[in-house]
């Protein structure tokens, strides 16, 4: 498949849409130096909003899952995104507190995994085994340009007009994306048959029988662990550890990242690119290795050069993401055609869910800090190396992946 000649403009056109769509994603990781000043809370407290997040969008992905099976891909992506990009103009607009930001960046959560995992399903039913895997990574990518446009967005507006109206242009973004998605998809078929049911006792059992797909979803899941937690600390990391968290200094913080960001959308490409040729097992094996050895690294160089922390910065989203396209692209190689929705949303629950785990438990390392229990320098090192101990069994699942997966990997 030419991903991109005439006939393939949808996929260009939903591409388009994942970029302004996966903008609200970071939108709080990138304010939460700022919301927990002004709303007083805890390092755990501002954890636990991005954990929220990550709880209510396993269970999105989970549902968008099974109705994509049962009713569609395109008609679960057009209608569960325009809710989102909804719920998330409410976060914007109306949190003010813990309380409220949990419930409300939770709903947002809740209704985006539309987005996400009914687009695998389109991606993967509609394109050959020799371009799914750079399919995939270029779909990753897109929201990786979003998560770098959001943060860099951010960092322009929180020093001139501040942090709700950062929110309120990102959640916009969501907007204009489930928009674009909308008129992209519209001349697209759907890819449901009827035949296509609800999974009964016996299509579980297979599912969970299937050796491939458990190993291929735990790695995925230790994947997250790392990659959430990432994804929601890194900012706040540079802001308050590396340029002093205030002004335009933590303006250049947020930008930093948001370049990292839109460093990792080459990763996903690159990723996905070279899964294709060398096998799906030893690109998760090299990506996770890379990425894991700068968990366990970064941490622990708080007061180091800031050229060294940001050049880190770099490498670490540029390989903790260079291999979800991949891990995407495996788990539909294993799993029978009309049973991938249901496959997806078994690896969204245990992988977001360890993702929801991943924010708090940094937090609540880092509140050792304050505490006097330890140096702040150490509580900054121990957060991430959590990041890194949970990530680690994935080394092993990758293998016994390998092992199970069809010899042409």
């Amino acid at each position: 498949m030419a991903l991109f000649e005439r006939s393939n403009r949808w996929f260009f056109w939903m591409c388009a849409g994942r970029v302004a769509q996966s903008m609200i994603f970071p939108a709080y990781s990138a304010v939460l130096p700022f919301v927990a000043v002004d709303w007083k809370m805890s390092s755990a407290q501002a954890g636990s909003v991005q954990s929220a997040w990550h709880a209510c969008y396993l269970v999105s992905l989970f549902v968008a899952g099974f109705l994509a099976d049962r009713f569609g891909a395109k008609k679960t992506m057009v209608r569960m995104s325009g809710f989102a990009a909804a719920a998330a103009m409410l976060f914007a607009v109306f949190s003010h507190s813990h309380l409220s930001a949990v419930l409300l960046y939770g709903l947002a959560g809740l209704l985006s995994g539309g987005s996400y995992t009914p687009g695998l399903k389109l991606i993967f039913q509609r394109t050959g085994p020799a371009s799914s895997g750079a399919a995939m990574g270029l779909f990753l990518a897109a929201g990786s340009i979003g998560y770098a446009l959001s943060l860099m967005v951010s960092s322009i507006v929180v020093p001139m007009a501040g942090w709700r109206m950062a929110l309120v242009l990102c959640a916009g973004g969501a907007a204009l994306g489930s928009a674009a998605v909308a008129l992209a998809l519209k001349g697209v078929p759907e890819t449901t048959t009827e035949s296509q049911a609800v999974p009964s006792p016996k299509d579980w059992s297979e599912l969970f029988a299937n050796r491939g797909a458990m190993a291929c979803i735990l790695a995925y899941t230790f994947h997250c662990w790392e990659l959430l937690g990432m994804w929601a600390w890194l900012p706040g990391f540079v802001v308050q550890t590396q340029v002093g968290g205030a002004g335009r200094a933590a303006s250049y913080g947020l930008m930093v990242v948001g370049v990292s960001h839109l460093l990792s959308s080459l990763g996903s490409v690159f990723g996905g690119r070279l899964s294709d040729s060398l096998g799906r097992p030893l690109v998760m094996l090299a990506m996770t290795g890379a990425s894991l050895t700068c968990s366990f690294t970064i941490g622990w160089l708080v007061g180091a050069p800031a050229a060294l922390i940001f050049t880190i910065v770099m490498v670490y989203n540029l390989f903790a993401i260079a291999d979800s396209a991949v891990y995407s692209t495996a788990l539909a190689e294993v799993v029978p055609a009309g049973r991938q929705g249901a496959a997806y949303s078994i690896r969204s629950v245990l992988g977001f869910g360890a993702g929801a785990l991943s924010p708090w438990v940094f937090g609540m390392v880092l509140d050792l800090g304050r505490s006097g229990s330890i140096t702040q320098s150490t509580a900054w090192g121990l957060a991430w190396t959590s990041l890194a101990v949970g990530g680690l069994p994935g080394i092993a699942m990758i293998l016994w992946f390998k092992k199970l997966a069809p010899r042409r990997h």
